[in-house]
């Protein structure tokens, strides 16, 4: 009896559970819309676009510049122009007295042609009566020949003689290099002179760009004083480091007139590279390194880590290896992450 009640009742509590499953209201629905962001996109185009590298410079003499020496001991009494200033070929750039020393040599040079040639006078007056032979007029002659040509030389340099140092080209003094009142041997420095037609532009590369640069390579300045631009042309790349730089030395010639020393923007070719150029906005940075977010035919975004190969303004060059057949997400590309979904601008969601 008991054990009929019991499975009656145990029958009653499965209806029941029946009934319950039966009748239960429906578990609400999750209407919460999976993530999504509004971006733009882009379609990749694989391109060969040129490189430029931009360095700071400054307009240099250079080879332009000549140093301007004394050619014979003397005393500089003055200097007629001074540092940065434009002359003319011929100009007067100082004056010169004489030292005691070279006016002495200049005078016994002079005495020694006065009688070398009495000398040979007399030599050629005994000859007729055969008191002197042939031989001795030569002698005498050669002995006149050395003494004018010693003294030739001296009155060339200028030697013990008061004298005027002029520009033997038009351009700029860049240094006045000794002090007027002392006695100066023969070699001194005196200034030093550019042509203003042969300046150069020395401008610093870090060694990675420095070396995509070759002699030949066109460049554009900006001269940061006037904002005036003008081409140039890479004359030379330094074979070292800048010692104090640590960077590489790159020499330019201004197709143009700058002014010496004025400041300037460099920006010179490097060659190309070929590869997707994208807006700089869409290459993203982690630990990772760089990364783009490519959208597939459902617009779901793709994490893919890529290779920048270049960057100029708002431009980036990616390496190949993107897949050219999915879009590239753009302005908002930030908002994204792997697996995402993403709505396009412009188009209903």
């Amino acid at each position: 009896m008991k054990q009929r009640h019991l499975l009656a009742g145990l029958a009653g509590i499965a209806v029941l559970a029946v009934l319950y499953l039966l009748t239960r209201p429906a578990a609400p629905t999750d209407n919460t819309p999976a993530p999504s962001a509004t971006v733009s996109a882009i379609q990749l185009t694989l391109q060969t676009v040129p490189v430029h590298v931009s360095a700071p410079g400054s307009v240099m003499a250079g080879t332009a510049e000549s140093g301007i020496t004394l050619a014979a001991p003397g005393i500089v009494t003055s200097f007629a122009v001074r540092p940065g200033q434009d002359v003319t070929a011929g100009q007067i750039l100082a004056h010169v007295a004489p030292d005691p020393q070279s006016a002495a040599d200049l005078r016994k040079a002079e005495d020694a042609a006065t009688a070398a040639s009495a000398a040979r006078d007399h030599v050629a007056a005994l000859l007729p009566q055969h008191l002197a032979t042939n031989a001795d007029l030569a002698a005498a002659t050669q002995t006149l020949n050395d003494a004018k040509t010693s003294l030739a030389a001296l009155r060339a340099t200028g030697a013990g003689q008061a004298r005027d140092i002029t520009a033997p080209f038009a351009g700029i003094v860049t240094t006045i290099a000794a002090t007027p009142g002392g006695a100066l041997p023969a070699g001194t420095l005196l200034l030093r002179l550019a042509a203003g037609s042969g300046l150069s532009i020395v401008a610093s590369l870090p060694e990675h760009d420095a070396l995509r640069v070759r002699p030949g390579a066109q460049a554009s300045l900006t001269l940061l004083n006037s904002n005036a631009t003008m081409p140039a042309i890479v004359a030379q790349r330094a074979a070292m480091l800048d010692p104090q730089t640590g960077l590489i030395n790159i020499t330019l010639i201004p197709q143009g007139t700058p002014l010496l020393g004025e400041p300037v923007a460099a920006r010179i070719s490097a060659g190309s590279v070929t590869g997707y150029p994208v807006p700089r906005a869409a290459v993203l940075n982690d630990a990772q390194g760089d990364y783009v977010y490519q959208l597939d035919a459902k617009d779901i975004a793709h994490r893919v880590n890529v290779r920048v190969l270049d960057s100029e303004g708002d431009t980036s060059i990616l390496a190949p290896g993107l897949d050219a057949s999915m879009r590239l997400a753009t302005t908002g590309a930030y908002q994204l992450s792997d697996g995402m979904s993403a709505t396009l601008q412009g188009n209903p969601p």
